[in-house]
């Protein structure tokens, strides 16, 4: 079951007691992530990187994090004290996907690791409300260290997100009934900048989705990511990014899904040379779940995060390559409803987190 933790306080005070109550798991994920980011920096640059390397970014771009959001530094660096790292060990833990990225300058990464986001519309919805969805897909060893966390931050709203142990919102809602999610994308342009967490974190204490998705555009990215932002007036917006270059999409009707590769013409010359099996066949397959279903609800939504159609190329994945789903999310921020598990969404245990 996906264990909750709960924070309340100044963000300086939230972070150390989230570093506290996970010291040693923390450091155990930032051992097996800073082992990833030097392995691929190593196999696909062709550069052999050290710890040195990665720490000397992340102090670059924990610089430019403090700069854009100072409450999700004060957060990160709290995290750091509680847990006994240093703010740069705890930045690379959170910015794993945007620093590997930029220690190997774009090189051809791990392409089995993925994400499937959807965003829904209400004429689409049996139940007339907006939903948005998606897995989240990684090294099936970071599976023991995901949980929820919900926060209550002093001057700012509440969220409710899922994330790993140490680190900052990873996918889910704030107190006004803004959403957001995310997929990565893995682009060229690569950069010193703000890793996605800490613009996600930024941007759940937007009060809108225009306002979330202003966030995310104007955020001195590090990395590329796309972006799913909804809110409970029924506004959704679908952003594709590159570390330098981003564009929003009004998702207006029907629905919109995202899955690993840019479907924006002008952003495919920024993506690494790469296969894009997966990402196509996800991206097909959800597409196809959501057209067959018609108008769809909470638990279709639900089946198709958890179909495993299409073997290691499926949206559901059980240690395909060494790659599993490691958690789902599903929200409809009308109802409120937020809903996650950790593990595969077609086995694991769904847990209600709002309301």
């Amino acid at each position: 079951m996906l264990r909750l933790l709960r924070f309340e306080g100044t963000p300086a005070r939230m972070g150390e007691a989230f570093g506290e109550s996970c010291r040693e798991a923390i450091a155990a994920l930032y051992a097996l992530r800073l082992e990833n980011a030097l392995d691929q920096a190593r196999r696909y640059g062709g550069r052999p990187a050290r710890e040195a390397d990665l720490l000397a970014l992340a102090e670059a771009c924990l610089e430019a994090s403090a700069a854009f959001h100072p409450a999700g530094a004060a957060e990160l660096r709290g995290i750091a004290r509680g847990a006994g790292l240093s703010p740069a060990e705890v930045l690379a833990m959170n910015g794993l996907t945007d620093l590997r990225d930029a220690l190997a300058w774009g090189a051809p990464p791990d392409t089995r690791a993925g994400c499937t986001a959807f965003v829904v519309q209400r004429d689409h919805s049996a139940d007339g409300q907006l939903w948005a969805g998606q897995t989240w897909d990684l090294g099936t060893e970071n599976l023991p260290y995901v949980v929820a966390v919900e926060r209550h931050p002093e001057g700012a709203p509440e969220t409710r997100c899922v994330t790993t142990v140490g680190c900052l919102s990873l996918m889910g809602m704030n107190g006004e009934g803004v959403a957001i999610g995310t997929t990565n994308l893995r682009t060229t342009d690569a950069r010193m900048g703000v890793p996605y967490l800490s613009i996600i974190h930024a941007a759940l204490e937007a009060r809108s989705a225009e306002d979330a998705a202003d966030c995310i555009l104007g955020a001195p990215r590090a990395g590329g990511h796309a972006y799913t932002v909804v809110d409970r007036e029924g506004a959704a917006y679908a952003i594709e990014c590159t570390a330098r270059r981003g564009r929003r999409l009004a998702v207006r009707g029907g629905f919109h899904v995202q899955t690993n590769h840019c479907q924006l013409a002008e952003h495919r010359a920024f993506e690494a040379e790469l296969s894009f099996a997966s990402s196509q066949a996800r991206l097909a397959r959800m597409r196809e779940l959501l057209r067959d279903a018609g108008r769809v609800d909470g638990s279709i939504l639900a089946r198709c995060l958890a179909d495993d159609a299409n073997g290691k190329l499926a949206i559901c994945r059980d240690d395909f390559d060494g790659i599993s789903t490691n958690a789902a999310l599903l929200v409809s921020p009308e109802a409120p409803l937020l809903r996650a598990c950790q593990g595969l969404p077609s086995s694991a245990p769904w847990r209600t987190l709002l309301p």
